[in-house]
């Protein structure tokens, strides 16, 4: 548990301290690795999470609604993020640091309280695919993390006049995923929530990741017009997941 908090942490604090290095990133090579991180993201959700849920003794019907529930409770964290959770950079939006970071915070603790394998393995069926499990969840985030990490660490530069601060913002954002991690782990195998509710919990999340997998894809073509380098990479991402669905 304790590598994967620190994978998480890394994920945030070394690519925003690349940014602070650097003079400037490449737009087109963000876009690219984003649609893969998405494509990756979509694909194990579809093939691994929610498949997982389907497990459990909960009523199919209700998981759908919990899952429905995530999606648009995320379009509403969407709302005060203004997309930096997509990898997007808009420096001319009006927007809170604030509650940028809080709304970001909220669903990176999100992200990183279903990577428990006890969670997992709660539902399974399959014990060895429950102790593998975290791990391929594990890698979509952190390649969905990497984009919101140069996404926010673009902005808040923009926004703040202190590189410093701006970093130890960005050390925040980067603890709450481990910070979900340990939460996760504590209610699950302390007991605190009756195993039904850590479900549900589990289903908003999944929901929470189609929303935002699904997002950009629409953003990357908005004029709903094919582009066969991304069509490509995304092609890719989706195959890496199902290869790590069957290899790890």
């Amino acid at each position: 548990m304790l590598i994967k908090a620190i994978l998480l942490f890394l994920a945030v604090a070394l690519p925003a301290l690349v940014i602070i290095k650097s003079s400037g990133f490449s737009t087109k090579r963000l876009q690219l690795f984003l649609v893969f991180a998405g494509a990756y993201l979509f694909a194990m959700t579809i093939i691994h999470l929610i498949p997982d849920l389907f497990y459990s003794k909960e009523d199919p019907f209700s998981l759908g609604l919990y899952i429905l529930l995530g999606f648009f409770l995320q379009k509403i964290i969407e709302n005060f993020t203004s997309g930096v959770e997509h990898g997007h950079v808009h420096q001319h939006a009006n927007f809170s640091v604030t509650y940028l970071l809080i709304a970001l915070s909220l669903h990176s603790f999100l992200e990183g309280s279903i990577l428990t394998d006890s969670l997992h393995s709660h539902h399974v069926t399959d014990a060895e695919h429950a102790q593998s499990s975290s791990p391929k969840i594990l890698l979509g985030i952190i390649m969905h993390k990497i984009p919101a990490a140069i996404a926010l660490m673009a902005l808040l530069l923009y926004k703040m006049s202190s590189k410093t601060k701006a970093y130890m913002l960005i050390l925040v954002f980067a603890l709450a995923s481990p910070l979900g991690l340990f939460t996760g782990e504590f209610l699950s195998n302390g007991h605190v929530l009756p195993e039904k509710y850590m479900i549900i919990f589990f289903a908003v999340v999944a929901g929470s990741f189609l929303q935002i997998s699904t997002t950009i894809f629409i953003e990357t073509d908005p004029n709903h017009k094919l582009n066969w380098q991304r069509f490509g990479v995304s092609v890719f991402g989706a195959m890496s997941a199902v290869l790590a669905q069957v290899l790890i």
